[in-house]
């Protein structure tokens, strides 16, 4: 079992200020785009609503960091501040849906990623949904308070407080549950984003002929102005990249980014588009080796990769780029926020202010700083979240891709096997054109191995 602990260095304090990232996070959100991560598992059968329930309070009841909310306080003061929930008081963490099919399955997880969780309550939501024959968990947190290792080893707690409850409890049957609403909560509706769009494509457009920017992906999508997000989910063997050359031996997430890289500059020349700067963004998790699996809250880092045309034209000439860069980076101290970053998220003026500064920013700034695409990997899971006992559990994992980078790709290692997600906003793909942009990733993975996809 994965503990998760109380918050780190603050053991007992029922309030304390949210750090740089985590207010920079909040600051960034929209009721149309929340900041979610995302883990969805498909359990060995059905689950018995009462003892999830149950298992959920009890992991809530023992870890004060999973209770935070957000604390009530004017929107003129210059730090905003965490509170420790009282232990017994879990409404609405835990929501339970039903589905028959893949296409109910795909609508309920599109509606679940534009539902934004409401901080001044809780920073976590565990949505059981009842399928036919397996019922699928998902366990969605706040970007602002957990990263997607401290959402895992939540999720591991769940699962083995529930295995711990259920004992010898025989399978339950699909539960009466409400019909899945037919439009996402919190979502902006077209005519109300519009114009916004339209301001943040011409300023992408210009800053794509500029010096430095990064390429962005080849939009392809039926309904450019549908909201929220979907997904496309894969499980592979686990690509082993091959060894080549005197430079740094690449690793699996070396070779997870260099395939993006390659499928980024494949799709565009496909779509038409020219590919100059490929950038991924790369979260680096900052936890001491000891701590890995267990610190929770947000303590991630982004790290960036960048390929131009040259050091694309050759798979071995990418890869031992890609693995330099990476290395490197890992090795380069840093507060994990540039300056100008922890500049707004620091206390020099009222949150008010600060959060309308790190819009108007974003606004102008992101076409020309945001990279094209992101890659998060977790890496292989010593101990994965399991509720049936009966084996393994297939596990997908996401976060937050807002445009006008779009699209992420999450990834995770269980048992030999690569689960990959690849999350895409609607803005930029439809289910289609996402479908044929993974089929191109999962080819370069091949192609990077030696191996037919």
């Amino acid at each position: 079992m994965t503990a998760v602990r109380s918050v780190r260095g603050r053991p007992g304090l029922a309030s304390w200020p949210l750090t740089p990232i985590e207010e920079l996070d909040l600051y960034l959100e929209s009721a149309a785009d929340p900041s979610l991560i995302q883990l969805e598992l498909l359990a060995g059968g059905h689950l018995d609503v009462a003892v999830l329930a149950e298992a959920l309070a009890g992991v809530l009841a023992a870890d004060p960091a999973a209770r935070r909310h957000l604390a009530a306080t004017s929107r003129w003061r210059r730090r905003l501040h965490w509170e420790t929930g009282a232990p017994g008081h879990h409404d609405g963490v835990l929501t339970v849906a039903s589905w028959r099919s893949p296409g109910q399955l795909a609508a309920l997880r599109e509606w679940v990623t534009a539902w934004p969780i409401p901080l001044g309550d809780r920073t976590v939501r565990l949505v059981l949904a009842a399928g036919p024959e397996r019922d699928v968990v998902i366990l969605q947190t706040h970007h602002a308070a957990f990263d997607g290792i401290s959402s895992l080893a939540l999720l591991t707690a769940i699962g083995a407080a529930y295995r711990e409850r259920a004992g010898d409890l025989a399978s339950s049957g699909p539960q009466a549950v409400p019909p899945l609403a037919t439009r996402p909560f919190g979502t902006a509706g077209p005519a109300r984003t519009r114009g916004a769009d339209s301001i943040r494509s011409a300023l992408t457009r210009i800053a794509a002929r500029l010096p430095g920017a990064a390429t962005r992906i080849a939009a392809h999508s039926a309904r450019p102005d549908r909201p929220g997000y979907g997904c496309v989910q894969r499980s592979l063997p686990v690509p082993r990249p091959p060894r080549e050359g005197s430079g740094p031996f690449p690793t699996v997430n070396d070779l997870l980014v260099a395939a993006l890289v390659r499928t980024v500059d494949r799709w565009n020349t496909a779509h038409g588009r020219r590919s100059g700067r490929i950038r991924v963004s790369v979260p680096v998790n900052d936890r001491g080796h000891k701590d890995r699996w267990a610190d929770p809250g947000n303590q991630t880092r982004l790290i960036r990769v960048t390929a131009r045309s040259r050091e694309r034209a050759d798979p071995g000439r990418l890869l031992a780029h890609v693995a330099a860069q990476t290395r490197a980076a890992k090795e380069r101290p840093t507060a994990g926020l540039d300056a100008a970053s922890r500049l707004l998220a620091t206390g020099w003026a009222p949150a008010a202010i600060k959060c309308h500064a790190v819009r108007l920013a974003r606004r102008v700034a992101a076409p020309l700083c945001t990279d094209t695409a992101l890659l998060s990997n977790l890496g292989t899971i010593p101990c994965p979240p399991c509720f049936s006992g009966r084996g393994t559990e297939p596990l997908w994992f996401s976060g937050p891709a807002r445009m006008p980078r779009g699209l992420g790709v999450g990834a995770l290692t269980i048992a030999g096997q690569l689960h990959l997600c690849v999350h895409y906003r609607h803005a930029l793909l439809d289910r289609s054109a996402a479908a044929d942009f993974t089929a191109l990733y999962c080819e370069a993975l091949g192609e990077l191995t030696g191996s037919p996809a």
